[in-house]
Formats: structure tokens, C-alpha cells, sequence
């Protein structure tokens, strides 16, 4: 049994496309073919969502919550290529430069990682996360390199199409489905 848990790897982004039907207005949810985002430093990931009491013969009487999902910070070494236009939306040109448009809104995305503990590592899928523009940040070298990180605000929701905001392995999860965790974004069935 995992007493602590430490690290943080092997984060894969996997790109949502979602498709309406004209008729019905129903939403179908795809994943790409999930891809690696090299160098995670750090992801910081707070609950969004209330919990309203309705107080009734002096007591609280229901309790309800709300699950918003989270907001956080994921960073990393840098942005990849594929990262900028897969999700971010850059455009590559022709001459193989990454422009950033002001009109291009970022793409939903599932991310899985994997974080490190005492016992068998721990692989979570986020199902529809969502980030804001990157932070850019250079420094001079002095007496010695610092390396510069990148740092995205991003928002995991709910999948439109489950309502399951994330999944985590546990130490009983089967290794066939273990070790296929980042080859598809994994789904649950209950």
C-alpha cells in the first residue's frame, strides 16, 4: 500500500474533437492519438464547485455540492511545437514559424500523467481541460544558467459526454489496463 506519493511524468495530451449531430443536437466526444509533452516540472490543481446548506428545523437540514472540476497551473521545460499548434492553435508557416493569432481560441484537450509514490506509480486522466496562453519568461545568464520554465493556467471540466471530470489507476488496477494508460484516454466502466 503507497504511503506518499512524489514526481511528476510522462504527461500526454490527447486533442477532443467534438462533433453535433444537425439534427438532434447531440454532442460526440473523439480523443486524437495521445502525444507527449516532455519536461513537467509542476501541476498545482485546486476544486472548483459550492456546497450550499439549506438549514430547515434549526439544523442543516441538505447539504448539496456542486463539482466544477479544477483550476490550476501545469509547467513545464517549454512548449512544444506540437503542443503550439495542435492545441494553442499557433500556425506554422512556411517557413517554419509559430505565429499566434488574437483570434485563435485554444483546443480542449485530455491530459494523462503519472505521479511517482513509495508503492506502484499512479496514472490520472483529466477528460476536458482547457488552457490559457502561456506565460513567457527569459532571464539573462549570470554566474550561472537558469532554466526558464513555462507555465499554463488551465481548467479541467467535465467530459461533455460522461460527466467524469478524471480517472486515477489504483494499486488493485490490471496491468493490461495499466500499462496501456497512455496509448488512448482511458474509459470507465462501471
Amino acid at each position: 500500500m503507497a504511503k506518499v506519493q512524489f514526481g511528476l511524468r510522462s504527461v500526454y495530451i490527447s486533442k477532443i474533437t467534438e462533433t453535433t449531430d444537425p439534427q438532434t443536437g447531440e454532442v460526440t466526444i473523439s480523443y486524437g492519438t495521445p502525444f507527449a509533452l516532455p519536461g513537467a516540472v509542476n501541476l498545482s490543481l485546486s476544486p472548483e464547485g459550492d456546497e450550499n446548506i439549506f438549514y430547515a428545523d434549526d439544523t442543516n437540514y441538505y447539504t448539496v455540492s456542486t463539482n466544477a472540476g479544477y483550476s490550476g497551473t501545469l509547467e513545464i521545460a517549454m512548449i512544444t511545437d506540437k503542443f503550439a499548434t495542435d492545441i494553442l492553435g499557433y500556425i506554422k508557416d512556411q517557413n517554419e514559424l509559430l505565429a499566434e493569432s488574437k483570434d485563435v481560441q485554444p483546443a480542449s484537450f485530455a491530459m494523462m500523467f503519472e505521479v511517482q509514490s513509495d508503492a506502484k506509480a499512479r496514472r490520472y486522466c483529466l477528460y476536458n481541460v482547457k488552457p490559457g496562453r502561456a506565460e513567457v519568461n527569459a532571464n539573462t545568464i549570470e554566474e550561472s544558467a537558469e532554466v526558464q520554465t513555462a507555465t499554463l493556467d488551465i481548467t479541467a471540466a467535465a467530459a461533455k459526454d460522461t460527466g467524469y471530470v478524471k480517472v486515477s489507476t489504483t494499486e488493485s488496477t490490471p496491468d493490461t489496463a495499466y500499462n496501456q494508460w497512455f496509448t488512448a484516454v482511458p474509459t470507465v466502466t462501471p
